[in-house]
């Protein structure tokens, strides 16, 4: 397993730059064979909800902590199963070369959080959309934010949803 490592990128507002400046290069990841529990385990000790998982040397899918919970938990799968059940297969990935608005399209497309990056057909490194946000932040981002995490083209910024509605602190607990 490779050790963690952010990098930092020292620009004004992250205008022109590319994935590689601000991708994760290191990859924690698993293997076909890992239990449930082994995959919780490395989730815990490095921090991660995201963890690619390889078959014979080859990326063959990723797992989130949400596939954990709602694939297999919600399931009363018991956490000594191996993972070959729950991963997603279908692996979005992102060319190390792309512009951070590629990468952001795609999370919004598939609505997803973090992307695998290639270097031609070789695994790199991971952006996610925390890294993009520790550089960058303005209206065209929460565009796609609003579209990775609201389903069905109900964004804040076409008026479909009221926001007062919306707000936890408008419930009596």
């Amino acid at each position: 397993f490779i050790n963690k490592k952010r990098i930092t990128v020292n620009t004004k507002n992250g205008d022109n730059m590319n994935i590689k400046e601000i991708m994760n290069k290191s990859i924690i990841y698993g293997d076909i064979d890992n239990t449930i529990e082994e995959i919780c385990s490395l989730m815990k000790t490095y921090d991660i909800g995201f963890i690619p998982i390889k078959d014979n040397n080859h990326y063959i899918g990723v797992i989130t902590d949400r596939d954990i919970v709602i694939r297999a938990l919600a399931n009363n799968i018991e956490i000594d199963n191996t993972i070959e059940t729950f991963i997603t297969k279908n692996v979005i990935s992102v060319d190390i070369n792309e512009s951070i608005e590629e990468a952001l399209k795609l999370m919004s497309n598939y609505q997803i959080r973090r992307i695998m990056v290639k270097n031609k057909d070789k695994y790199v490194g991971i952006i996610s959309l925390s890294d993009i946000l520790s550089i960058k932040l303005d209206f065209d981002i929460l565009k796609y934010i609003s579209k990775i995490f609201m389903p069905n083209d109900k964004t804040i910024f076409n008026n479909d949803i009221d926001l007062p509605q919306a707000e936890i602190d408008e419930f009596e607990l």
